[in-house]
């Protein structure tokens, strides 16, 4: 069996990781380097939840193990007059680390380990169909660029057809850290949400802010200017942004201080979110299989893009581990099927977010500031997409997971 891996995001290395472990032959192709991955401007700021570190365990991944790693806490703000705040501790850690350097430690330990790995872009269905001829299966884990076309958009899964939310940000000094470090999330009515996670970069601790503009709103002044042109320019916007609209995040910020960590570490760019059939034929015995961002695309909003990259790659390794026929249109469609039963509660709770505010939305948070147990029950679903979108799906359903919440005894 010979198992080809386009794309070294948290889903292509962590498949490729798993087939190794699994002794399942497989080679991985990337267009960039360790080096290379490491040196780059960053692509997202994520945050890896327990149930994600569990998997890395599974790996035998241990760099990131230390508590100098973890965010435990989310603390929540509503940056409106009389808005609601609460604070809450994740049941276990979760963990921020810079994702150019975990990616390149991983493509580094799966070369250690043996793994097969070939420096070769492969930018669109020419490219696949010639690593066709190599392997009995494809696995397509790259999100960007032209390959992804190989797999036409779901119109039934993707109800957006523009970007719900514009992006800007980066990573920066001169921030101090929350009471209880840990990521924060200030929500502005109308205008969009600014994310604040304690991060672990190449220089240290630092804070990653990233700014979620809805379109047409006022945060677009910063999302829609292009940092390159006048990076001290954006720097200042973004500082004004923050003084303006999200006065809690502002009282952290040390003015003299507050910068980029280092001039490569700022971002911008916007997410339209989709699903993507989930295989594709390429000759007349071969086919790909799509995982990760060249299947789903989430906005960052729910956090949960790379934690459900991680999951489908295990679920995907189970499933070629033990497979014994072959790798034709009904092993992919069913194997695709299975997956996005775990998929769709992200997609769905991700989708629903970045929409107009439900009324639900308002009620929960409401109701987790006025009672520490609706705020821990909500922050423990952080880690269980299925729980939460249950917990969120409807006015309903909200109202029956607040009264569950607050039926639970209290320590205190």
């Amino acid at each position: 069996m010979s198992i080809g891996i386009v794309g070294t995001g948290i889903s292509g290395l962590h498949l490729a990781l798993r087939l190794r472990q699994s002794g399942v032959d497989a080679t991985l192709y990337s267009a960039q380097d360790p080096d290379e991955i490491r040196s780059g401007p960053p692509l997202n700021f994520v945050t890896r939840f327990a149930s994600t570190r569990e998997r890395e365990r599974a790996l035998g991944l241990t760099e990131w193990e230390s508590d100098a790693f973890d965010n435990a806490w989310v603390h929540m703000s509503v940056e409106a007059p009389g808005g609601p705040s609460f604070r809450a501790r994740l049941p276990r850690p979760a963990s921020s680390v810079d994702f150019r350097m975990y990616l390149a430690a991983l493509l580094e330990e799966y070369r250690r380990r043996g793994g097969s790995w070939v420096r070769e872009r492969v930018a669109d269905r020419d490219g696949l169909l010639r690593l066709g001829e190599r392997h009995e299966l494809l696995v397509v884990a790259a999100g960007r660029g032209a390959l992804t076309d190989v797999f036409p958009r779901d119109p039934a899964r993707s109800p957006y057809t523009s970007a719900p939310r514009h992006l800007a940000g980066g990573l920066f000094d001169g921030v101090r850290p929350t009471e209880e470090p840990g990521m924060a999330m200030h929500v502005v009515p109308g205008a969009g949400e600014i994310h604040a996670p304690a991060y672990h970069s190449f220089t240290g601790r630092v804070t990653a802010l990233l700014v979620e503009a809805v379109p047409g709103g006022p945060f677009t002044a910063v999302t829609d200017r292009d940092h390159r042109e006048d990076p001290g320019r954006f720097v200042e916007e973004l500082l004004e942004l923050i003084t303006a609209y999200a006065p809690s995040l502002r009282a952290r910020i040390d003015a003299r201080e507050f910068a980029p960590a280092r001039p490569v570490d700022l971002m911008r760019g916007a997410v339209v979110p989709g699903v993507r059939r989930g295989w594709a034929r390429l000759a007349d015995d071969r086919y790909a299989l799509a995982v990760g961002d060249a299947w789903i695309t989430n906005d960052p909003l729910t956090a949960q893009g790379a934690n459900l990259g991680s999951a489908l790659a295990f679920q995907l390794a189970d499933a070629l581990r033990e497979h014994s026929g072959p790798y034709d249109e009904a092993f992919c469609r069913t194997v695709s099927e299975r997956m996005w039963a775990t998929a769709r509660p992200v997609v769905d709770w991700t989708n629903l977010f970045v929409g107009p505010p439900p009324p639900q939305l308002d009620t929960l948070l409401t109701a987790a500031a006025a009672d520490q147990r609706v705020a821990d029950a909500y922050v423990a679903r952080l880690d269980r997409p299925d729980a939460m979108w249950q917990c969120v799906r409807s006015p309903e359903s909200t109202a029956e997971f607040i009264e569950e919440a607050r039926s639970v005894r209290s320590d205190v």
